[in-house]
């Protein structure tokens, strides 16, 4: 068997839980939830989220966690060692090597808008936007971003704060950070959702969010759900197998991975009513996109009773939250180097490196390249490096990865296996998730693309 008893473990499941929802919560549910869900109309695009959670992400997640707890090392090596027992002539490694890339790939976005969000927490710590006008913070959110030198600092600064954490182990750096920053996330979150329900605007809120009778459905609102869905929880990209990896023989893996998505799904929906009844209280637009915390958000804050306060709270909250999930994002990788015999601090400082590297093509993106379009000679006009790389990365490889993951656990591996590793019975419970990971999740991502590709 390819279990290794050696190697970093959690040391409880409490630790496993809180330190894998760190990895899931991120800037995905704030940031990225709430401006997908504006554009895309709130009620539709919830309802297929919902959907593509329950029955699509989820059994993703548990089989990319029962792939690394299987395979207890890096994604590559894991998946290289799972193939050969399974006796696979597929390279099931290769599907990790993508997703070593892709998570620095997402890191090199993430780390850019994480930077932005602590260069605006900073402003707002010393009391920079008090009184702002719409016009001033407009004319901020546009100098910051027109001077790459401003945003590549704050992207180092995030970058170093993750190499610090991942460089300190398991234990002493991913579980510790987690154990402090996710119980203060849920108090700030909770507290913002209090605030917002004396906006005025939380019942115009509740029906953008939740108003079923008024849907709109189209292809790209179900490539967008799914893709949030997989981003929300960071599946698709190896994350998730190296907690998996991490993972105590006494943790139970589905009720573990049940709890971590609803904690997950909890946060992206107290986003949505901590931050819409502020938008719909000043009569601001929804559907805003990108800038949706960086310049609708800030306007508001202006204009609400201790305003300031509440945006400092705001953007500590979302720093803690880009930190989490950015821990495990740089764990595959560092890991890797690990094996190849680098020292893990070294290891994770390169990564680190790397990432801020690539994070100069989001940087330029919103600057001197924000009208420069790589691949507008095949049909992606108007997508910049920026847009490439988040919507490529949540709309194709992360589904794709999933897919892939979900044929490994549901026809790839033994059944007794996969049994024994879910510390589950050959029972009802293990029937419908094994039938979900076999044969639902391919169907529908599978469908997913086929109804994109010929219904735009």
């Amino acid at each position: 068997m390819s279990m290794q008893s050696g190697g970093p473990r959690f040391s409880s499941r409490f630790a496993f839980i809180i330190a894998t929802a760190g990895s899931a919560i991120g800037l995905g549910n704030v940031w990225s939830f709430t401006y997908v869900a504006g554009i895309n109309g709130g009620a539709g695009f919830i309802l297929v989220y919902l959907l593509a959670l329950a029955f699509i992400a989820t059994p993703v997640f548990i089989a990319e966690l029962l792939l690394g707890r299987m395979g207890r090392a890096n994604p590559v090596t894991s998946l290289k060692t799972l193939s050969a027992e399974a006796g696979s002539k597929l390279p099931w490694h290769w599907v990790a090597w993508v997703g070593l890339v892709a998570t620095i790939l997402v890191l090199s976005f993430y780390s850019v808008i994480a930077g932005q969000i602590m260069a605006y927490g900073y402003e707002a710590m010393f009391g920079g936007m008090t009184g702002w006008s719409d016009e001033a913070i407009r004319a901020f959110d546009a100098e910051f971003k027109s001077d790459p030198t401003g945003p590549l600092l704050w992207s180092a600064v995030f970058c170093a704060i993750t190499a610090f954490i991942v460089a300190a182990g398991v234990q002493g750096g991913i579980e510790r950070a987690s154990k402090l920053m996710m119980p203060a996330l849920f108090l700030m979150l909770l507290g913002m959702v209090i605030y917002a329900v004396f906006s005025g605007g939380f019942g115009q809120a509740v029906d953008f969010l939740f108003g079923f009778n008024r849907v709109e459905f189209g292809p790209k609102l179900f490539l967008d759900a799914v893709g949030q869905a997989f981003f929300t929880i960071g599946v698709g990209v190896g994350g998730i197998m190296i907690m998996g990896s991490y993972m105590g023989r006494d943790v139970h893996l589905p009720k573990a991975a049940g709890i971590v998505v609803l904690m997950d799904l909890a946060v992206a929906l107290l986003a949505g009513l901590a931050i819409f009844p502020l938008l719909f209280a000043s009569d601001m637009d929804p559907a805003v996109g990108p800038g949706l915390v960086f310049v609708t958000l800030p306007v508001v804050f202006t204009e609400i009773p201790a305003g300031i306060v509440v945006a400092f709270v705001f953007f500590l909250l979302l720093t803690f939250a880009a930190l989490t999930s950015s821990i495990v994002l740089l764990s595959p990788t560092t890991a890797k180097l690990e094996e190849w015999g680098v020292p893990r601090a070294v290891a994770a400082w390169v990564m680190a490196a790397i990432v801020l590297v690539l994070s100069s093509l989001t940087v330029l993106s919103f600057s001197s390249w924000k009208e420069v379009y790589p691949l507008a000679l095949i049909g992606l006009d108007g997508h910049t490096w920026f847009d490439l790389i988040r919507e490529g990365v949540n709309n194709i490889v992360l589904p794709l990865g999933g897919l892939a993951f979900a044929l490994m656990v549901g026809w790839g591996l033994p059944k007794d296996r996969v049994v024994q590793t879910l510390s589950l019975e050959n029972g009802a419970l293990f029937q419908i998730l094994y039938a979900l990971i076999r044969y639902v999740v391919p169907a529908a991502i599978i469908a997913l693309f086929v109804g994109v590709v010929f219904g735009t």
